[in-house]
Parts: structure tokens; sequence; C-alpha cells
């Protein structure tokens, strides 16, 4: 899968399993990624921008930094991702996901 994580603008990678990848600052834009299981993925600074992560398992999931502009996060499971200085994460997205106290923001 790691030759997929460059420049992979617009991709369906729709219900994959890339659990615990690692690819800081990865560009996954407008990327169908619904119901793929990230959880434990670093995404530490990664471009996400219109990217569909409806039903994403992305618990534990890195996305510090992450651009989330225009993100959908319907149903998204982000129970203790670490969102710190996640970059245009508005309250809507987050209403429509998954958290918990574990969740950092």
């Amino acid at each position: 899968v790691p030759e997929l994580w460059a420049g992979v603008d617009g991709l369906l990678l729709r219900a994959s399993e890339l659990a615990r990848a690692g690819h800081p600052g990865v560009d996954l834009s407008r990327t169908d990624l619904a119901g793929a299981d990230l959880q434990g993925a670093d995404l530490r600074g990664a471009n996400l921008r219109g990217c569909l992560l409806i039903g994403a398992d992305l618990r534990g999931a890195d996305l510090r930094t992450a651009d989330l502009i225009g993100a959908d996060l319907r149903g998204a499971d982000l129970r203790g991702a670490d969102l710190a200085g996640a970059l245009f994460l508005t309250p809507s997205q987050l209403a429509s996901a998954q958290t918990d106290a574990g969740t950092q923001l």
C-alpha cells in the first residue's frame, strides 16, 4: 500500500484496511475513505481536504495538524484520536463523529 500514499488526490480507498499506516503529511485530499480502517494511523499534517471519512475507524489515529477543511466525518470513530492543532476542524464535524474522553483536541 505505501506506493498509494504519494499524491492520491481523489483516489477511491473505500473500506480499505490501512490501520497503523505511517505516512505523515500525505495528500489524501478528496479521497473516498468511507468505512476505511485507519485505526492508529499516523496522519500528522495530512491533507484531508474534502476527504470522505464517513464511518471510518480512526480510533487512536494521530491527526495532529491535519488539514480537515470540508472533510466529511459523519459517523467516523475518533475515540482516542489526537486532533490537537488540526486545521479547520469545526464543531459540526466533531458533533457528527464519535468521540470520547480520550479524543484530544
